[in-house]
């Protein structure tokens, strides 16, 4: 066969452009790759020429893209002409000029990456691969050669790197290569010894039984290993430990003559090994741990390292290893970064150290060791906030420790942390003086937050608590600092207005916050300047004011003092200045009429008001002043708030900051068919999951009457006031915190009643469970979902919007209509709060019947497996309502859709609505938290034994009120009773009892009923009372009693009452109890006497309307 032409010679201007393209890509880098022959083979032939200056680059050039340029196709010819261009260059003499030692050690680098990027032991055949390595072979085999030794390097380096590619590639010749590492003299040391020890690491790693000792297999001609290829597992045997251990103390022996970095690799192979050959570890620390008094950083890591692997081996040596940290970062010669690393790595060593449980003598010592690390005046800024942080960890270092342990610690008393603090902060203490956006303010704020915080996390695992932080001794001295701090640098309140938001936005840390507002404003006011510096301290003021804690006496006394001195100092030329100071004013006692009851601000707030009203100069603020005191006067509390976070909500509403081109172009914009949208309920459905057993179609809503107004208030619609009167008047006589003897306003007390024990019981029971239930007024409250799903009829759609996927000639599913982006949302004339949006961003539309019903040939039963399977899924969307009874009636939501069609149209329109029954807004009385799961069904009965009394009379517990969750609101019972006689079986009973009542069931009682539902086994975690006394008890004391419930039940007109109910009795099979739960806070209670044929259906609530509801309620659940 006649040999290839040689390629024509391409320039090397020719090649420039080409790399250039390459590097650029695209349609650039296509013309090259047709060439002929290819662009590996001319880059080969330009290479070996003599004369050529561009061989290097060239050279990286193939590296660089070596994955496009040798395609699989033809990798082992191009491999083939690669491996030969190696041995010529390899074996050429160095003439200094065109073949030079650095010619010769990129070719092999780059022959080596090529090697484990293209996975030639795989892919090609072998003995690429073996000519290679012994190429590389032949290179190092001149130990103590001097003028090729970096060359050598390289070259073990590469073998290095083709023994982690292919892991024992080079096992059967470990002996020649510890023969080669014990002979080598020269600088190359460092690179045999790494090579040799990857060997090692691959033979142990591997657990290959071959021997590191034998030279018989020769170094040249190199065979790939048999286990390497994966075509024979035989060597996988048990290691050779002996031959292994000597191998590794020879290794131990040449620590010297690393490099750091070489010191880096050979320790990250050496301590896995240690571990694997049962080695001691104080053989590591005797050789190795001399390191610590180097002043290189990375021998530094290797001993910590080592440390963190070893830590038992290193036993009292903790405090040398603290203190060379301590010097390295001392040391004014080394550079930053490695003074800021060791700072880190002893914030590191000491956390471990601590986390470990160490004796307390060790302990000591390290942190007598870290207090050393004082910030000096001079240290750079960034030093100086890892100090100040290694400060404060030790300080939590302080408080771990026993106080016997630290009793002569820095200072012989309690303080150290204080002195610690201290000390630590004269480093910073220019931030007095400094602006408050200068890093260095930001640095000691930084340092204040790490002390107060520092023993506290986030984790709600922690077991700190904030009363001990409040305690502390920190706490206490930084609290007196920053009240110091804002009478003397009135420039540094913005920034302790900060620190505090920043403890505020914290949920654990908020009572620090709130604490040391408490402090400023019990300190500032008595302390503080009346004059027209006052206006800086604002921004405190104002964080005072939103804070419910803080009563709001000492900050009203101090503006009504400074609204005075404005008055007082005004003149012709203090205009401006008394406006903008008076309007600040205002705005602090706008934020206390947001945050605060009317109640609590009423007597100072007037007083203020009316001076400003009556003596200030600035007509805008006199206005504002007389329209702030007239809503103080006339408008009640919550609706007061109401309207003022009105405002501020719109006033929040900001424009939005972006103004490049991008935000500015016009887009095209679609805007809604009011005429397709209008019957949009017709083929677009919101549906129940579950269907209602009582179809509403009437709501029953009391409308309170104003306080003193004889004529109904109808401005909030069919809403549900803010309170009853009761309620406000509770509001407005009730407060939460400590009140001042001169705002407490005389009232006589209520007289005393007597109560047994019963009642006492019963006050108990509900005083507990009311306590649970969240008062929506001031919190969340509880919610009641009600699941359903939405469609679309994708015919009736196409017909009105048009479809383009019906027009493209599609079939299937992908025909079908879909809409984007769909939101719901809710509204409703009910007591439902605020009904959140649903969001759907997906529905395909269901498909026409007709397009999907089988042949005629097709089974019946094939067409109702197409209609139940769970591909109808896909064109439903879940929805969920979200509502929160504000008072549990039935009702009507409304709703309204906004989406999107596939050609961008916008739908809007609305839905048919969503009914809400009486059995939407059962719930699950609340149990307290505490209660155990065995013992929960004993709860529910006395809690239903205590509902039951405390709604069948008013005399025992009519008077009293029950506060709620928070302890905000409160909750009074008012009984209403009713009954509802059932013509139904018992089984009939039972069975929707199970279906619909399960959850609400508390017990059951008489043994015939009791058998009958235990061997249902539906029912369960109740209490069962087998006995059948006492089950009439209720019913036949109640009628006897002077009671004024106009409710009776005759069963025989010519029969005595009395002789009826005592027939009753005996007919009579049990009772079942049942207890449900109407948000937001009342109860609903059926006790069922069961009997044979018919059923009467006993009914006490606290919440008299929803009896409306419950007749039929019962009917449609037993008789339908």
């Amino acid at each position: 066969m006649a040999e290839k032409p040689p390629p024509k010679p391409i320039s090397p201007q020719d090649w420039e452009s080409l790399v250039e393209d390459f590097q650029h890509g695209d349609s650039r880098r296509e013309k090259w790759r047709s060439l002929s022959p290819s662009v590996v083979e001319l880059a080969l032939s330009s290479i070996l020429k003599k004369e050529f200056p561009f061989k290097i680059p060239l050279i990286i050039f193939l590296e660089e893209f070596s994955d496009l340029l040798f395609p699989p196709n033809s990798l082992s010819s191009l491999l083939e002409r690669l491996v030969e261009t190696l041995r010529v260059l390899v074996q050429s003499p160095i003439d200094g000029i065109h073949v030079t030692y650095a010619l010769k050690e990129q070719m092999m680098v780059s022959m080596t990456s090529i090697l484990i990027s293209t996975n030639a032991v795989e892919s090609v055949e072998a003995r690429l691969t073996e000519s290679v390595v012994e190429l590389l072979l032949v290179v190092i085999n001149r130990p103590n050669h001097g003028p090729d030794r970096h060359a050598r390097a390289i070259a073990c380096e590469c073998l290095r790197e083709l023994e982690k590619a292919y892991p024992c590639l080079l096992s059967d010749i470990a002996g020649h290569l510890w023969s080669l590492c014990q002979s080598e003299r020269t600088h190359a040391s460092q690179s045999y010894i790494l090579l040799f020890t990857t060997v090692i690491h691959s033979i142990v790693n591997r657990k290959l039984n071959v021997s590191v000792l034998n030279t018989s297999v020769p170094l040249v001609p190199f065979n790939i290993p048999q286990w390497v290829s994966g075509s024979e597992k035989e060597g996988l045997l048990e290691l050779n430990y002996k031959e292994l251990r000597r191998a590794m103390a020879f290794l131990l022996e040449w620590p010297q003559v690393l490099t750091p970095c070489g010191m880096m690799v050979f320790m990250g192979m050496i301590m896995p090994l240690a571990v694997d050959l049962d080695l001691q570890p104080s053989m590591l620390k005797v050789q190795f741990f001399w390191m610590i008094y180097s002043f290189d950083p990375l021998l530094y890591h290797v001993v910590l390292i080592m440390y963190s692997r070893f830590s038992e081996a290193f036993n009292d040596q903790e405090t040398e290893i603290v203190g060379r940290l301590l010097l390295f970062s001392l040391e004014l010669q080394q550079y930053l970064v490695f003074r800021l690393l060791s700072v880190h790595w002893l914030m590191g060593f000491l956390n471990g150290l601590m986390v470990n449980g160490e004796d307390a003598e060790k302990k000591k010592s390290v942190v007598e060791t870290g207090f050393r690390l004082y910030p000096s005046v001079f240290d750079p800024l960034s030093l100086k906030t890892l100090k100040l942080d290694l400060l404060a960890f030790c300080s939590v270092c302080i408080d771990s420790l026993k106080p016997q342990t630290v009793s002569d610690m820095i200072v012989g008393d309690g303080n150290s942390v204080v002195k610690l603090f201290q000390d630590g902060l004269v480093s910073v203490s220019a931030f007095k003086w400094m602006p408050p956006w200068s890093t260095e303010t930001a640095v000691a704020f930084h340092t204040f937050h790490k002390f107060l915080i520092g023993a506290s996390s986030h984790s709600d695992d922690d077991p700190s608590t904030t009363t001990a932080l409040m305690e502390s001794a920190i706490f206490n001295h930084l609290k007196g600092m920053l009240v110091d701090l804002i009478l003397e640098f009135q420039r540094l309140v913005p920034v302790i207005v900060a620190f505090i938001d920043r403890l505020l936005g914290c949920q654990k840390h908020l009572w620090l916050g709130e604490r040391l507002l408490q402090t400023i404003d019990a300190n500032l006011h008595p302390r503080v300047v009346i004059d027209y510096r006052l206006v800086s301290y604002f921004p405190i003021f104002d964080r005072i004011a939103e804070n419910q804690t803080i009563p709001p006496r000492r900050l009203l006394e101090l503006l009504t003092k400074f609204m005075a001195f404005l008055v007082e100092k005004h003149g012709p030329g203090t205009g401006v200045k008394s406006w903008s100071r008076g309007s600040k004013v205002l705005g602090i006692c706008r934020t206390m009429l947001t945050h605060h009851q009317s109640s609590r601000l009423f007597l100072g707030l007037s007083r203020l008001l009316a001076f400003t009203c009556l003596y200030f100069p600035d007509l805008e603020v006199r206005d504002h002043a007389r329209i702030y005191l007239r809503m103080l006067i006339c408008v009640p509390g919550m609706k007061l708030r109401g309207m003022l976070n009105l405002g501020e909500q719109l006033l929040g509403i900001s424009p939005s900051s972006h103004s490049g081109s991008f935000f500015s172009a016009p887009s095209p914009r679609h805007y809604p068919d009011v005429k397709k949208s209008k019957n949009i309920s017709s083929y677009i459905h919101l549906e129940r999951m579950t269907p209602l057993l009582v179809k509403q179609s009437w709501s029953l809503s009391l409308l309170p009457l104003g306080v003193g107004s004889g004529k109904p208030d109808f401005s909030g619609g069919f809403k549900d006031t803010e309170a009853t009167t009761d309620e406000r008047d509770l509001d407005a006589n009730i407060q939460f915190q400590t009140i001042s003897e001169d705002e407490r306003i005389d009232k006589p007390e209520a007289p005393l009643y007597v109560m047994d024990s019963k009642v006492s019981e019963i006050l108990e029971i509900l005083r507990r469970h009311f306590s649970c239930i969240p008062d929506f007024k001031h919190m969340p409250g509880l919610k009641v979902n009600i699941p359903c799903y939405l469609r679309f009829e994708s015919e009736t759609f196409n017909h009105v919007w048009g479809g383009e996927s019906s027009k493209n000639g599609l079939h299937g599913v992908d025909a079908l209509p879909a809409i984007y982006a769909t939101v719901l949302n809710f509204s409703s004339l009910a007591q439902y709060g605020s009904i959140p949006s649903c969001h759907i961003p997906f529905l395909l539309g269901q498909p026409p019947m007709s397009g999907y019903l089988p042949g005629e040939t097709d089974s019946l039963d094939i067409i109702a497996k197409h209609d139940d399977s769970g591909e109808e899924e896909i064109y439903k969307a879940p929805v969920m309502i979200e509502l929160e009874p504000r008072e549990p009636t039935p009702g009507v939501v409304d709703v309204f859709i906004e989406t999107n069609g596939e050609d961008g149209q916008i739908i809007t329109g609305q839905l048919q609505s969503i009914m809400v029954g009486i059995e939407d807004l059962f719930l699950k009385a609340i149990a307290p938290p505490d209660i155990r799961e065995d013992v929960l069904p004993d709860y529910y009965s006395n809690l239903f034994n205590a509902l039951w009394d405390a709604c069948g009379t008013t005399s025992n517990t009519g008077r009293e009120t029950f506060p709620l969750k928070n302890g905000k609101g409160f909750a009074a019972v008012n009984g209403t009773r009713s009954v509802k006689l059932l013509e139904i079986p018992t089984d009939s009973l039972i069975h929707a009892t199970e279906r619909y009542l399960i959850p609400f069931v508390v017990s059951v009682s008489g043994e015939r009923l009791v058998n009958m539902v235990k061997d249902r086994g539906i029912i369960t975690d109740i209490i069962w009372k087998d006995d059948d006394s006492g089950l009439l008890l209720d019913s036949i004391t109640s009628v006897t009693s002077q009671d004024t419930t106009p409710l009776y039940l005759t069963f025989v007109d010519n029969e005595d009452e009395q002789e009826s109910r005592l027939n009753i009795s005996k007919r009579s099979m049990g009772c079942i109890h049942v207890l449900i739960f109407l948000p937001p806070k009342f109860h609903l209670l059926f006790q069922m006497e069961v009997s044979d044929a018919s059923t009467l259906v006993r009914i006490r609530t606290d919440h008299w309307p929803c009896l409306a509801y419950i007749d039929d309620y019962l009917e449609a659940l037993f008789l339908s």
